[in-house]
């Protein structure tokens, strides 16, 4: 009986990818350096994760504390100034329309 072979897998495919990662100094992360903070936070007005910032775990922290310093100082908005157009949930204006009969 002919043993069966399976297709060969590349050996690096099973690795995690190299994750991009963010050069800057613990320093700049500062309340009052607003321009900086305002990079890692989304369009919203939310902390972005550090998936997406590419900060360290230490460096993830020291952020998103001195943006809600920076917040509590109002340097910072809690939210955004304008909302999104057409986003948001469906079905919680008061016109009941897109409901069916009940």
């Amino acid at each position: 009986m002919a043993q069966q072979t399976s297709p060969r897998r590349k050996r690096n495919a099973l690795l995690p990818k190299k994750r991009k990662r963010v050069q800057i100094a613990d320093a700049d992360i500062r309340y009052s350096n607003i321009e900086t903070l305002k990079r890692f936070l989304s369009e919203r007005g939310k902390i972005r994760s550090r998936r997406i910032t590419g900060l360290s775990r230490r460096q993830q922290a020291l952020a998103a504390r001195e943006i809600k310093r920076a917040r509590e100082m109002a340097l910072l908005p809690y939210v955004s100034e304008k909302p999104e157009e057409g986003g948001g949930r469906r079905g919680r204006g008061g016109d009941g329309e897109g409901r069916g009969r009940r």
